[in-house]
């Protein structure tokens, strides 16, 4: 049976669901901290979407937190307090930073990240791949020499914080494509070199589709390397449902593993749905996240877990790239 502190997650998403048709004149009587967002930020794939579905893009990808925030920000800092709670594991509590800032006088070519999340792409409409418990936060220098329309290349020179000083390098591609007015395929290929770790490689394909009010998304990742367990693999699906201009809410489904993790035996899939709203101001915003998860180190049984987040953004991301 679902454990109690499930059934009061289920209330809140009750509580807090609100019809997704709403009136016209109920909404313009809410005041809108999204449309500020909307003004701000920017998600250079989907440029490439008619001026229709760039509308529902820039909502989705504001409001989930962009996937490519850290590469459209002038300066911006985002905070995240997240409580993991688990049914056969320690409960967990842990903070989040991520930030970017463009150094002046580089053309923006040049700028410096923190990041604590294990890939700074991931977001709540994203690739629910990795639990990230072990990700360190890193500090790092990108210099991104080439970036046009439909394609970038960018290199970063940083080290890893949490136990003593761990150099990388990493070098990234991106390519854009258009399939038709609402559809974007998204292909990154990325090589690093750790001190500790030594090379790896990963490569990730991300098919998006976007309407006025809901949007889908199909991601794959394979990273391998020196010190990888073989091939490490995951496939997700996604599904996010604008529920007013506050809420939204998404469910999703992920399967990953590796070919070799016999001792850590980290093949998973997981079962789940978030439901995020923007209160009190523009900037703060608060999930809940229930999950049913299988983990082969479990043999596959039934494993409940919640997380429950908290979170602050602040900066003046920027129109002009």
């Amino acid at each position: 049976m679902p454990s109690p502190w499930l059934l009061v997650a289920a209330s809140l998403l009750a509580a807090n669901n609100i019809p997704i048709k709403e009136k016209a004149e109920q909404a313009s009587e809410i005041e809108d901290p999204v449309t500020e967002q909307e003004q701000r930020w920017f998600d250079k794939a989907h440029t490439l979407l008619s001026s229709r579905g760039q509308t529902s893009a820039a909502w989705f990808d504001a409001f989930f937190g962009p996937s490519d925030a850290a590469d459209q920000a002038d300066a911006w800092f985002r905070l995240r307090l997240q409580q993991q709670m688990l049914e056969r594991e320690s409960n967990s509590l842990k903070l989040r930073v991520s930030a970017a800032y463009h150094l002046p006088k580089t053309r923006e070519q040049l700028k410096l990240l923190i990041e604590s999340d294990e890939d700074s792409e991931l977001s709540n409409l994203r690739d629910l791949d990795d639990d990230s418990s072990e990700a360190s936060t890193r500090a790092a220098l990108r210099w991104t020499p080439l970036d046009y329309r439909v394609w970038d290349l960018s290199f970063d020179l940083g080290v890893s914080l949490n136990s003593g000083l761990d150099p990388f390098a990493r070098t990234r591609a991106r390519y854009f494509h258009s399939l038709d007015d609402r559809t974007v395929l998204r292909l990154s290929q990325e090589l690093k070199a750790e001190s500790r770790d030594g090379l790896s490689e990963t490569t990730r394909v991300v098919w998006e589709r976007l309407y006025d009010d809901h949007g889908y998304r199909v991601s794959s990742r394979a990273r391998f390397g020196e010190s990888t367990d073989g091939l490490e693999w995951s496939l997700t699906a996604a599904h996010g449902v604008k529920l007013t201009e506050r809420s939204a809410m998404s469910v999703f489904f992920t399967f990953s593993g590796a070919t070799r993790d016999e001792e850590e035996e980290s093949e998973i899939v997981r079962f789940g749905a978030n439901y995020r709203r923007n209160f009190l101001r523009s900037w703060l915003f608060y999930e809940v996240e229930p999950q049913l998860t299988y983990p082969k180190k479990f043999d596959y049984q039934p494993n409940w877990e919640l997380r429950l987040t908290l979170e602050s953004q602040f900066g003046s991301p920027s129109l002009s790239r």
